[in-house]
């Protein structure tokens, strides 16, 4: 009976170092697992870190252009609306008539040119804007003078 028992107990501990064999043997292969996904893990995370700062310079870029667009915006408007008004050009008007009121001169030159039927306050209300316009100085110094005049719509 002892040596039955002996047998087997000498069965159990064969079993027993087998187990123990393969338990080690599944061990190191999870811990082999385990540091290869700690490298990925890493990889990825440097990876993440990059994107994120490539995330931020695009968000950069993006303010910039949409603070450019809106800047474009604006000027494309104001030219828009700019061309859309009553643009006058007088051309060959003498200098020195307007004497010091360029804005008062043009509402009389329409009133008594354009025959309009406003009072001269009333068509100076309506002038937006009234400048004289550069030219090139004409060969012989008889410079013809031009007048712009912007009149609300």
């Amino acid at each position: 009976m002892l040596k039955a028992l002996s047998v087997e107990l000498k069965g159990g501990f064969e079993t027993s170092n087998a187990n123990q064999a393969e338990i080690r043997s599944l061990c190191e292969h999870l811990g082999k697992k385990i540091d290869e996904l700690a490298g990925r893990t890493a990889v990825l995370e440097e990876e993440v870190g990059e994107l994120r700062m490539v995330v931020e310079e695009n968000k950069e870029q993006i303010r910039y252009l949409e603070e450019g667009e809106a800047g474009v915006m604006a000027k494309m408007e104001y030219l828009v609306n700019n061309q859309r008004r009553n643009n006058l050009r007088f051309l060959r008007v003498p200098e020195g008539l307007e004497e010091g009121d360029l804005k008062g001169f043009m509402a009389r030159l329409i009133k008594q040119e354009v025959n309009v039927e406003e009072s001269e306050e009333d068509i100076a209300k309506d002038i937006q804007r009234v400048h004289c316009v550069l030219a090139k100085m004409p060969p012989n110094r008889d410079r013809p003078r031009k007048i712009g005049n912007w009149v609300k719509e």
